[in-house]
C-alpha cells in the first residue's frame, strides 16, 4: 500500500480538530477540502442585512421564514 501524502495544516487550533477525521478521507484533496470547509465556516460573513446574517438566512426568501 502507498504512503499517504501529508496535508497542509489548517490555521491555528483547527488543525487538531481536523486531524481527528483524516482516516475518514481517502485522498489528499478530500482532507484539504475538509480543512478549507472548516475554516470557511468560521470566517466572518459579508452580508449587508444584520438580521438575516445573524440567522444565516437568505435575504429575500429565507428572511420570511418564521424561525428567522
Amino acid at each position: 500500500m502507498t504512503q499517504r501524502l501529508p496535508c497542509p495544516p489548517a490555521p491555528g487550533p483547527l488543525e487538531v480538530y481536523a486531524a481527528r477525521f483524516d482516516d475518514l478521507f481517502g485522498t489528499l484533496a478530500q482532507r484539504r477540502g475538509f480543512r478549507d470547509y472548516l475554516a470557511g465556516l468560521l470566517l466572518p460573513r459579508d452580508r449587508n442585512k444584520t438580521l438575516t446574517c445573524l440567522a444565516g438566512a437568505e435575504p429575500v426568501a429565507g428572511a420570511q421564514h418564521a424561525a428567522v
